[in-house]
């Protein structure tokens, strides 16, 4: 159901036509701040909707951007799904990858991400190359037939860059951040998520025997 949903996000973050009137401005891939009132920006490869952080996927050395929505579960309730769009370049098709989170598990990525500042001090201090914080297993794409990790990792020798690892089936993806764009990616999820549980309906009262002999 939500990787259905992801497929969509992707066939519309590169935005062909730009609505009239619609807020955008180009892309600072150093600012740290998100802001949900823009609409799109303007990259090298074309216009991305909503206020991206940028990364690098790790690998193949591409440019890539964030877009994160929330999508509902009958079983483990409100999703965060953190999305990540490889625009087409350098002759090669464009593709994308999502990271889906209950909300719990996305609280505690969001916690992490946001320590990444105050980590790469520490790990500079203390000459630490490289450390890592799991979050653990995650949801599958379809049921339980496949299972999600995410390893966050903060390298001091590339200057307290973020790593964001996801493996997938088995196969690991891997995403570079600078430590803007990870306080960034950060607040654009928490965005996402907040909105998400807001607009989420209550669940209804468990019934009450007493109450119910009313209405037999």
């Amino acid at each position: 159901m939500a990787y259905g949903l992801f497929r969509i996000v992707a066939s519309v973050v590169l935005i062909l036509g730009l609505a009239a009137g619609a807020q955008s401005q180009d892309l600072d891939p150093e600012r740290a701040s998100f802001d949900p009132e823009i609409q799109f920006v303007i990259t090298p490869f074309g216009a991305i909707l909503g206020d991206p952080a940028q990364l690098t996927e790790l690998g193949s050395g591409r440019t890539g951007y964030t877009y994160c929505s929330t999508a509902p579960d009958k079983d483990r309730g409100l999703l965060l799904m953190a999305s990540i769009i490889i625009p087409a370049q350098d002759g090669a098709d464009g593709g994308g990858h999502a990271m889906m989170m209950t909300v719990e598990q996305a609280r505690n990525f969001l916690a992490l991400l946001r320590k990444a500042p105050d980590w790469a001090r520490v790990a500079a201090e203390n000459k630490v190359g490289l450390f890592s914080k799991p979050i653990g297993d995650v949801i599958g794409a379809e049921g339980e037939a496949e299972h999600l990790s995410i390893r966050f990792v903060s390298d001091d020798l590339s200057r307290g860059s973020v790593r964001i690892e996801h493996v997938l089936g088995g196969v690991p993806r891997a995403f570079g951040f600078g430590l803007n764009a990870a306080q960034k990616f950060a607040a654009q999820a928490e965005h996402a998520l907040d909105k998400g549980l807001a607009e989420t309906p209550a669940a209804p009262p468990d019934e009450d025997a007493e109450k119910s002999k009313l209405f037999e």
